[in-house]
């Protein structure tokens, strides 16, 4: 099977700290199927190269040091940092359109897979209108489900997704949420979240390890819900003088929240390691004695999907403490796989790391049923079989119908 991945996050280059699951799906596909990429460029890219084995493509869409639109936090985040840059989405969609009609020219690719319904699905629709015969599977992993809103821009989705052949979501709040805007039937709209490698690099430490501190790992963004953690701090230190958060990640409110630690007079206590290689992020998670996931459903309506920084951090058997919102309760079991917590709550997140961090016992319970949880629903084998069932689902489906579809 020829399969053409349409992604805004992707690596630029070797060793770049960008979210890595879009990487890991199609390096799994990839291992039985013939799987190229086109992300966005971005300055000191390579518009062409073969990473990790797989060919990547990468679209100009201005003079490259305007290039700022994709990465970073995040489109949504980049859009509300600097207003401006939506100046560049008309020429990021058409750009990005005219990418796909060239590759899928030269390579006659069997499915598309555009990760996000905007802008990725939305460049995908405008191809098949001018006259591309290839389907397309769209995967939406939260923003551009749940921020994206009003009349207009849900008509958009609605338009985008009756003109693909399927549709993913990453949580069972988002399968639900996609019928309800009647993107499609709900036949046609599949849960199947993003995975971690549970045989490779996220596994326990292989030799006796004291386990110490507390660890976020993310970008740095509104929905992560970070203000909140740190102002459950000095609870935490009211009760364990000796605790320390750890803050592995970067983004537009590292700053501002370095700002708070200090007002709050915990900035002692806290670390900012700003952003590391993903290679690094596995031992992280195998020395902290507890990870926390504080994310919120934000004032816009943005909100994670089912995060996969909570499964790498189940599959490396540390407890975690997370906040209780839709995409949380797929893969947390209070009690059994981690422990929920209602969201904007600092006093409640105080309270649950103080009860982790006190009782080391219930850490190494919560921590190894996390990871028999995620080894058997979350790991990139299963999930990568999964997609691929889909897209012969919708193989044939185009097969029994002509090639109109």
């Amino acid at each position: 099977m020829k399969i053409l991945v349409l992604t805004s996050t992707f690596s630029r280059w070797e060793g770049d700290t960008e979210p890595r699951f879009v990487n890991n799906l199609s390096r799994h596909l990839a291992q039985e199927h013939d799987v190229q990429v086109l992300a966005p460029h971005a300055p000191g890219a390579r518009t062409t190269e073969v990473l990790e084995g797989i060919p990547v493509h990468r679209f100009r869409y201005a003079p490259e040091a305007l290039q700022t639109l994709a990465y970073g936090g995040g489109i949504l985040p980049n859009l509300r940092e600097r207003p401006l840059r939506f100046l560049l989405v008309p020429l990021f969609i058409a750009a990005q359109t005219l990418a796909i009609l060239r590759l899928a020219r030269v390579h006659q690719f069997d499915v598309i897979h555009a990760h996000w319904i905007i802008p990725q699905g939305f460049s995908a629709a405008l191809a098949r209108l001018l006259g591309l015969r290839v389907p397309v599977l769209l995967t939406s992993h939260g923003g551009d489900l749940f921020a994206l809103k009003g009349r207009v821009l849900s008509a958009l989705k609605r338009w985008i997704s009756g003109r693909c052949q399927g549709l993913s979501v990453v949580s069972s709040a988002m399968r639900q949420r996609a019928a309800d805007l009647e993107l499609m039937a709900l036949a046609n709209i599949h849960n199947i979240p993003m995975g971690v490698d549970t045989a490779g690099e996220f596994q326990p430490p292989t030799e006796p390890t004291r386990r110490e501190g507390i660890l976020f790992v993310g970008r740095l963004v509104d929905k992560k819900g970070i203000e909140y953690l740190i102002e459950a701090m000095p609870g935490v230190l009211a009760e364990a003088s000796a605790a320390h958060l750890t803050i592995v990640g970067d983004g537009p409110l590292a700053a501002e929240l370095a700002a708070r630690c200090r007002a709050l007079g915990v900035e002692d206590a806290v670390t900012f390691t700003g952003a590391v290689a993903n290679h690094d992020v596995p031992g992280y998670l195998q020395r902290a004695a507890v990870t926390v996931f504080p994310s919120i459903v934000t004032d816009s309506g943005d909100q994670e999907g089912t995060p996969v920084a909570i499964m790498e951090a189940l599959a490396c058997g540390c407890a975690a403490v997370v906040s209780d919102y839709p995409g949380a309760r797929d893969i947390i079991v209070d009690g059994r796989t981690g422990l929920l917590v209602p969201q904007r709550s600092p006093e409640a997140l105080a309270r649950a790391l103080l009860r982790l961090y006190q009782d080391p016992a219930l850490c190494a319970a919560l921590g190894a049923g996390g990871r028999k949880h995620v080894q058997a629903q979350y790991d990139w084998r299963v999930i990568s079989d999964r997609f691929l069932d889909v897209f012969r689902d919708i193989l044939e489906q185009r097969d029994n119908n002509g090639s109109t579809v």
